[in-house]
């Protein structure tokens, strides 16, 4: 199983293999960075009993005793998901079926819709203590378990496991998800997984809406009917649907009205974005190339909610769905989500595993006079001439980091290899990466690839690239 579904810009996958001994640096006096200890603990919380996970840079809550549901996503004092003010602090019974029951957060069921909605489940996803186990040997990463009991419906007995692991330097997630047939028939089913946030706004007396963006991946090619409007209660909400934004990016402002969509796009992941705080939220599942999927719906989907102004309601459903299989008695559906939090104002154009881009690298290439060439992603030069030995580079772009560490600028010859490294720029995921360099690039260097190295010096990815052109 692959580490992340996340796709790597400008096609660069497997940059950092075979760079030789300049892949791993010892940071630089200036960059070397305290990292904040990792905490795991037990905690009251909004009126109920939760487990906190904290590295410094993001905490999470969970809350067992509704259904183990992940309630709180924080970074930099802001948190945006969803709690129903009026569940605050209440649990109900495991075998409670209070049709209406909603407390926010992310949980996981099954599916399909047409036999099993939220509401009609083997047990309440909304109600029900889980049993909970927590993992703190390791000093790097603290894991939290949370078990349901077997329930049964229509026949179906199954139970569902997940562990959230929290790492230290970086606001990197990983949720395993599991759901078990306990059952003595085969039973056919889905994954449906839910992150819900608070369109909300909480800090203002008429607790406004937030200014929220939900991008979404489209499948490639660029025509018409890339993903489908299941419901748009209204033709102005379906006005702030935004294809010109990036290739094959969907931008969807919330306006506070209802609607639902699903994308089918080969990139399973969605980014929430405040544009006004900066709180930025990424999950992604690994991509599954023969998964099935019924009911019009899956792999990925976005609801908006109606404003509620009167019950001061307002949130977004971010939904991504696995294919439909057929399991055994004692068979498990096992998937592996990642989740980010990062501070980036927006928008998303592109996605790895080390972070999204908010405006793409460019360089553009100093001139006498102050004049400049611009270098773009097609790898042309806007003034036609060609690279000069030790040439000023001015690199710039906006992007949201993953990992507390550094970037540098990679400048590599037509062979891929590595010519020249900028010094490092020291990142954190607490603020915003505004990115601007001027950097001499070596002669023989057609492309600069912008690399995220950990507090170690060791490089962890790829965040952006763009080409110089010919040398």
């Amino acid at each position: 199983m692959s580490v992340c579904c996340a796709y790597v810009v400008c096609g660069l996958a497997g940059i950092l293999t075979g760079c030789g001994p300049r892949s791993a640096l010892r940071p630089e006096r200036g960059l070397i960075v305290s990292i904040p200890k990792l905490v795991t603990r037990g905690t009251t919380w909004r009126g109920w009993q939760a487990i906190e996970q904290s590295n410094g840079l993001t905490t999470l809550r969970h809350v067992p005793g509704i259904g183990g549901r992940t309630m709180s996503l924080e970074i930099n004092g802001y948190d945006c998901l969803l709690v129903f003010p009026d569940q605050e602090g209440t649990t109900y019974p495991a075998d409670s079926r209070q049709r209406s029951v909603h407390f926010g957060g992310h949980y996981s069921c099954i599916g399909p819709e047409t036999k099993w909605n939220v509401h009609e489940q083997a047990f309440n996803p909304h109600a029900g203590p889980y049993q909970h186990q927590i993992d703190t040997r390791s000093a790097t990463e603290h894991v939290v378990t949370l078990t349901s009991k077997p329930g049964t419906w229509r026949g179906a007995t199954y139970q569902i496991i997940r562990t959230i692991t929290v790492r230290t330097a970086t606001t990197h997630v990983t949720v395993d998800e599991g759901i078990y047939n306990c059952g003595a028939e085969p039973l056919e089913f889905y994954l449906w997984d839910f992150t819900q946030i608070d369109a909300l706004d909480r800090t203002k007396p008429d607790c406004s809406l937030r200014n929220l963006h939900v991008y979404v991946p489209l499948p490639p090619g660029g025509a018409p009917g890339r993903y489908d409007v299941l419901f748009c209660a209204k033709p102005e909400v379906r006005e702030q649907f935004n294809e010109e934004l990036a290739k094959d990016v969907l931008d969807l402002r919330y306006v506070g009205g209802q609607c639902k969509i699903a994308s089918h796009a080969s990139r399973w992941w969605l980014a929430c974005v405040d544009h006004d705080s900066g709180w930025t939220y990424v999950k992604t599942f690994e991509p599954e190339s023969a998964a099935k999927f019924v009911d019009g719906n899956g792999p990925i989907e976005v609801y908006t909610s109606e404003h509620d102004r009167q019950n001061h309601e307002a949130f977004i459903e971010m939904e991504l769905l696995t294919g439909i299989d057929t399991y055994p008695p004692g068979g498990v559906l096992q998937q592996r989500e990642h989740w980010y939090l990062t501070t980036c104002f927006g928008p998303v154009v592109g996605l790895t595993d080390v972070g999204i881009t908010a405006e793409r690298l460019k360089a553009r290439r100093m001139r006498q006079g102050g004049s400049t060439g611009q270098v773009g992603a097609s790898g042309l030069v806007t003034t036609g001439e060609t690279q000069r030995a030790g040439e000023s580079v001015e690199v710039t772009g906006r992007y949201g980091v993953f990992w507390l560490g550094s970037v540098r600028v990679w400048f590599l010859d037509a062979s891929g290899n590595t010519l020249a490294q900028s010094p490092g720029v020291r990142i954190d995921p607490r603020r915003e990466l505004r990115l601007r360099q001027t950097l001499t690039a070596p002669p023989g260097s057609v492309r600069a690839v912008l690399v995220v190295l950990d507090h170690n010096g060791r490089a962890v990815g790829t965040l952006d690239a763009v080409a110089l052109g010919s040398s």
